[in-house]
C-alpha cells in the first residue's frame, strides 16, 4: 500500500464484535463436590488422574489407600470409578460424597 492510497472505512463493519472471545465458563473448584472411597493400589501410591485433585492416606480398612478426589469439571462418582479402573486402581466399598 502506498501513502496515496485510501484505507477503506472499518465504520460499516458491526460494533457488537467481541475484541477477544469469551473465556470458557469454568467453575469454582470449592462448588465442585468431594468424593472419598477406598481403594487397591497396586503400588501403593495415589494415583495421578487427568481431570481430578487427588490425596491419598495409607489408613484403609478394605484396601491399600483412602483416596479423597476433587473433579476439576462436573463430575459424578461413576466418572472417578471409572478414571480409577482406567489407572488400574480398583474401587472398593460406596464412594462418599462431601460439599
Amino acid at each position: 500500500m502506498t501513502a496515496t492510497q485510501h484505507r477503506p472505512s472499518l465504520s460499516h463493519l458491526p460494533s457488537a464484535i467481541p475484541s477477544e472471545p469469551a473465556a470458557p465458563h469454568s467453575l469454582p473448584l470449592d462448588s465442585l463436590p468431594l468424593y472419598s472411597l477406598e481403594v487397591i493400589a497396586p503400588g501403593g501410591q495415589a494415583p495421578q488422574l487427568d481431570g481430578w485433585t487427588v490425596q491419598g492416606w495409607p489408613v484403609a480398612s478394605l484396601g491399600d489407600l483412602t483416596l479423597q478426589a476433587r473433579p476439576q469439571h462436573p463430575a459424578t462418582p461413576d466418572d472417578l470409578r471409572a478414571a480409577l479402573l482406567a489407572a488400574g486402581f480398583t474401587p472398593l466399598g460406596p464412594v462418599r460424597t462431601h460439599r
